[in-house]
């Protein structure tokens, strides 16, 4: 990496890290090749100076860029240290210990300051390499981290999502109950499986129902299954009687279990977890479904992806009528996915 001033970088040169605005908002995300039309945009942002990639680091994969950044290394470490605390604290409520609902908050906080956005957020967490250890728990902190995104990006504010937050800590918490042998079941669940699964609805309300917990954190343990046209679980409710924060937690639930490693499964690329969402249908998830995954889409505009051809190339376009399937570039044509069914992304490069 080395820096140059704006009035020194030339198009064809490559930006080294992320740029953002003060407020958080991304410019421009590393690994794009300037042009003479970028260069104009950071002017107008007033940027003073960049940061840009060495020859041998221009075709540096994203994970790898990523791991070897401080502002990524300082993340993983708030991560870390964070999650060791909330696993404590769950350990203790398994054991019936009461619990202070407002550390919750303090470690959302903390995450959140190690990141300029929520969109970088799920970036880092897609690039993380999970710990073995405590899957269930790592999965409750990220729900309960991306349920306050999320419930950002759709309006909730003050309280509200301070309630949503905690609510996303601790739907899944019945899981600690399952067994190891069934949670991570490497084979797909039988029938007679699926159902001992559900039972971590029931599980987990025996373990808070007789706490002391802000609004709504019950009622989603309860709904996160459930779906707005009445084929999930465990009541089989349409839209009208599902809390709405529950359907925000159903998308953060589904979207955080696609994009890691599960037993029977590597992570899915946000693209193809954009596929399964629309395959299932939209509706099913409520009306928030889909400002969330467009916000998610656009933050992947000019990153490198590898299709399932192996040919590699940049995002140069998002379709909203068809968020799966982007518009790629690889250096000489451009690959409408929409037009070639035949081919969706594979790997975040």
């Amino acid at each position: 990496m080395y820096t140059l001033s704006i009035q020194s970088v030339k198009p064809g040169m490559v930006i080294y890290d992320d740029i953002f605005t003060p407020a958080g908002k991304l410019i421009m995300p590393a690994n794009a090749s300037l042009t003479e039309e970028k260069i104009k945009l950071l002017n107008d942002y007033l940027v003073e100076e960049v940061n840009l990639a060495e020859p041998t680091e221009v075709d540096m994969t994203r994970y790898k860029h990523l791991h070897s950044h401080p502002h990524f290394q300082s993340f993983v470490e708030a991560y870390n240290s964070n999650l060791e605390s909330f696993n404590k604290i769950m350990k203790n409520l398994n054991l019936g210990i009461d619990i202070n609902t407002h550390k919750f908050l303090e470690l959302r906080d903390d995450i959140m300051d190690a990141v300029h956005n929520g969109e970088q957020l799920l970036d880092y967490l897609y690039n993380m390499m999970p710990s073995e250890n405590e899957i269930t728990y790592n999965h409750c902190f990220n729900c309960g981290i991306i349920c306050s995104v999320f419930g950002k990006w759709v309006g909730i504010e003050d309280e509200d999502l301070d309630n949503l937050t905690i609510a996303g800590f601790l739907f899944d918490i019945g899981k600690s109950k399952i067994p190891d042998e069934l949670l991570w079941k490497p084979e797909r669940l039988t029938p007679d499986e699926f159902i001992q699964m559900q039972r971590h609805i029931h599980l987990g309300y025996e373990l808070l129902r007789t706490k002391q917990l802000p609004p709504h954190v019950i009622t989603v343990l309860i709904m996160h299954h459930e779906r707005c046209d009445g084929s999930g679980y465990p009541a089989h409710i349409k839209q009208n009687r599902i809390d709405p924060f529950a359907l925000i937690a159903g998308i953060a639930d589904t979207y955080e279990a696609m994009t890691h490693p599960r037993a029977q499964r590597l992570a899915l690329t946000p693209f193809q977890a954009f596929r399964i969402f629309e395959a299932q249908g939209f509706a099913k998830f409520g009306p928030n479904i889909e400002p969330i995954l467009k916000k998610i889409a656009a933050a992947y505009v000019d990153r490198r992806v590898c299709l399932s051809n192996n040919i590699v190339g940049r995002i140069t376009e998002i379709h909203e009528d068809d968020l799966s399937r982007p518009t790629v570039f690889d250096g000489i044509a451009y690959h409408d996915l929409r037009e070639t069914p035949e081919l969706e992304i594979i790997r975040m490069e």
